[in-house]
């Protein structure tokens, strides 16, 4: 053996070593060229016999001839190519050369320390005899060779280098990995390339093979071709903490496509055209081919991706041929933020922001359109949808904004208690309803003749008046009135409201339980009028309600599920398996589909807590500022009309059910200006009304008939019951269930004009000589 091999025998290149043994052959190779330098340098100067020169000379005339017969040799046993033979060998020729070029030159000379020095840096730098031994570190956490295959001395190593150090111990030689980028610098994920040796491609590697690689759970390791080059180079990703999107994707497209676009399925012929992921949510750009119709059924492709809360699918369409679906790992409007005075400041396009939308936009709505005027709107959901939390939100938001908000409050003032004393007028019960409406109907034709007088055909906001909106809560109520008169009238004024008030400036929403002709006063002209606004469409109680409402509105395409009662993070149907109880779901209250200028837009609006049955936060949004009133002379075309518009504020008539109730103390038909009651302990008399088949009504076009008729024997049964005593409108009604209320109320009325009957306070009724 020569002498080469001595210095550098065989290793066993297939077995790591750990980094003490390669640090200490490293040491101790670089320690022997410094002794050697030394020697180089002092030598030549002590001897410079014809031994010296056969030594040094033998040394690299031997070291030549070995090379040579190794690179001759066939022997392949200890597998070492030619590149590593040199390598070795480099130590000795240098050295040799070094000495000999010193012996040789006559006394001495300063570079002669110069090149013995030089030349040991040089080979401790490289280290030859270590590097061409090809050891392999035993890889740890936290250290790693700094190239592959080798090291020449211990450090804490950058993340990169580790992820190439581990691909070439558990591949070899066969490949490298390079432009290792980790996808964030708090996780292991990351993309390389993988380049195999000139002239070969890639390995074929298994996913077990790649997960075991990098340590990584099997799954989260994928090969895929890198655009532009040959299998020579292979695009290698490991997500073993974050979601694969691009495998995300290549599963969409091919549900797409054998779930919903194949024949038969879902959305036949509808293609997925592009996509993304985004946190928690998956965009799909959906076409149907040229000449058909955008159609995406909602619940066909929440059956398609496996989705069983319909909240969690979104469709939007252009009502052409284009589409976007967003589907959700959760409902998106789980949670959502409280409302800020600046959310409900007018902007000057006329919007608000009442909510926010299921991809994270703020849902906007306009008080008013700069270009069209005033605006209509229908609200429909059902008792707890979240319908008095919108209309609050939205009268708050005209307060702060400078418009003047009315509100009739059908229900006695028991669904908007946080709007009284907060808007200009608060209108409780149908009666005062119905007056207030007929006083808006006077100021809207006192804005007509204004504006014919000055050539106006369009409204200015404050030039010379307010906006005015008017808002109807629970106006089924009063438009399925048992009370024909009563019924025809809110039928009439709102219809004519919707029709003509937009160039006035007086706009009119209505919020309602159902759609349903029959509880919109049969006329289908208010539903119609009121879907040409903003329509809300929370959630109903019956699919004829959605449908109803989406008529006419709805983009083509567009597909629209009933929104839950309540929803759950994993699912209604998980919730159903585990057990849980139904007061464990999230509400929906205030979920909602926002039809705005033909787009159809899934959201909630902001949260508000109830406390003691109101919400404390929305009172706050009003502020402590007085509300906008009209101007002088609306103020008198109103109280012209009415005579009741200075005493808003007072709820005389909250309390009445019917008109014939609450005028049951007038003298006569003729109509006299009301003065506020005397008697508060519920003793004294009350002032008289405007009669209610009068003035008031007197410009409605079918009129109102003065005499309902009288039923038969109904006065007599009257009569017997108020012999026992006084008895309370509602009392004389329950003890004759087979007349209608509005009947037992005027026949108390033409009793009292007979003389028979009078009352001794509101609501309460006797007989004359008592």
């Amino acid at each position: 053996m020569s002498t080469t091999d001595q210095a550098a025998p065989a290793v066993d290149t297939t077995k790591p070593v750990p980094t003490h043994v390669i640090y200490r052959r490293v040491l101790a190779e670089r320690t022997s060229y410094a002794l050697a330098a030394a020697g180089m340098a002092v030598g030549p100067q002590l001897d410079d016999s014809a031994w010296s020169y056969l030594a040094s000379g033998g040394i690299g005339l031997g070291t030549l001839a070995w090379l040579y017969a190794k690179t001759k040799s066939t022997d392949q046993g200890q597998g070492l190519s030619a590149i590593v033979r040199a390598q070795r060998a480099i130590p000795f020729l240098t050295a040799a050369g070094t000495y000999v070029v010193n012996l040789i030159t006559p006394g001495f000379n300063w570079w002669e320390v110069v090149d013995a020095a030089a030349w040991a840096g040089l080979m401790g730098w490289m280290a030859p005899l270590t590097r061409s031994a090809g050891l392999v570190l035993e890889l740890t956490e936290h250290q790693a060779p700094t190239s592959i295959g080798t090291v020449l001395a211990p450090r804490e190593l950058t993340y990169t280098e580790f992820l190439a150090a581990k691909w070439a111990q558990a591949t070899g030689d066969g490949t490298r990995l390079v432009s290792i980028a980790p996808f964030r610098a708090d996780r292991p994920d990351f993309e390389a390339v993988v380049v195999a040796q000139a002239g070969k491609a890639v390995p074929t590697f298994t996913d077990v093979q790649l997960a075991a690689a990098f340590d990584f759970p099997v799954g989260t390791v994928k090969m895929r071709p890198v655009q532009g080059s040959g299998p020579g180079r292979m695009r290698l990703v490991a997500r073993p903490t974050s979601e694969d999107r691009e495998a995300v994707a290549e599963g969409i497209r091919g549900l797409w496509e054998t779930a919903v676009a194949a024949p038969g399925k879902a959305a036949p012929g509808v293609d997925l055209i592009d996509h993304r992921t985004e946190k928690d949510r998956i965009v799909l750009l959906v076409a149907s081919p040229p000449g058909k119709t955008i159609y995406l059924p909602h619940t066909a492709i929440c059956s398609a991706f496996g989705i069983d809360d319909p909240s969690r699918l979104v469709i939007e369409t252009d009502g052409i041929r284009q589409g976007v679906v967003s589907v959700y790992k959760t409902n998106p409007l789980m949670k959502v933020r409280k409302a800020t005075v600046d959310d409900l400041t007018m902007d000057d396009k006329g919007r608000i922001t009442i909510g926010v939308c299921h991809d994270g936009k703020p849902a906007r709505m306009r008080l008013w359109d700069p270009g069209q005027g005033a605006l209509r709107g229908i609200t429909a959901g059902v008792t707890g949808a979240g319908k008095s939390v919108l209309q609050n939100l939205i009268l708050a938001g005209e307060k702060r904004s400078g418009i003047v908000s009315w509100v009739g409050d059908v229900q006695g003032g028991m669904s908007l208690p946080e709007a009284e004393g907060r808007v200009d007028w608060f209108a409780k019960g149908p009666v005062e309803t119905l007056l207030m409406l007929t006083a808006a109907h006077a100021v809207m034709k006192y804005r007509e003749r204004i504006s014919n007088e000055m050539g106006r055909g369009d409204f200015a906001l404050g030039r010379p008046w307010p906006l005015i909106n008017i808002t109807l809560d629970e106006i089924n109520r009063l438009l399925s009135h048992p009370d024909e008169a009563m019924r025809k009238a809110t039928a009439y004024l709102i219809a004519d409201i919707q029709k003509t008030g937009r160039k006035v400036g007086i706009g009119i929403r209505l919020a309602v339980q159902s759609l349903h002709l029959k509880d919109l006063g049969d006329d289908d002209a208010i539903r119609q009028q009121g879907k040409v606004g903003a329509l809300f469409l929370m959630r109903t109680a019956s699919s004829s309600t959605k449908e109803m409402g989406l008529d006419g509105i709805a983009p083509a395409g567009f597909q629209m599920e009933n929104i839950p009662a309540r929803i759950y993070e994993n699912g209604q149907i998980e919730a159903l398996f585990s057990g849980q109880d139904d007061e464990d779901g999230e509400s929906t209250a205030g979920m909602a589909y926002m039809f705005l200028d033909g787009r159809a837009k899934f959201m909630r609006t902001f949260f508000a807590e109830k406390v003691d049955g109101v919400y404390p936060d929305l009172i706050a949004l009003y502020g402590e500022e007085p509300a906008n009133g009209l101007t002088r002379g609306e103020t008198e075309a109103a109280q012209a009309k009415v005579g009741l518009y200075d005493l808003r504020h007072t709820n005389p008539y909250a309390d009445c059910d019917t008109l014939a109730q609450a005028f049951s103390d007038a003298p006569s038909s003729t109509p006299a200006a009301p003065a506020p009651a005397t008697g508060t302990d519920g003793d004294g008399g009350e002032a008289p009304a405007p009669a209610p088949f009068g003035a008031p009504f007197a410009d409605i076009p079918f009129g109102l008939s003065e005499d309902p008729g009288e039923e038969p024997g109904l006065q007599d049964q009257i009569l017997e019951l108020l012999a026992d005593g006084p008895k309370p409108l509602k009392d004389l009604r329950a003890a004759l269930p087979d007349f209608q209320p509005s009947s037992v109320s005027n026949a108390c009325s033409q009793l009292k004009a007979k003389g028979l009957a009078t009352t001794r306070k509101r609501g309460v009724w006797q007989l004359t000589d008592s």
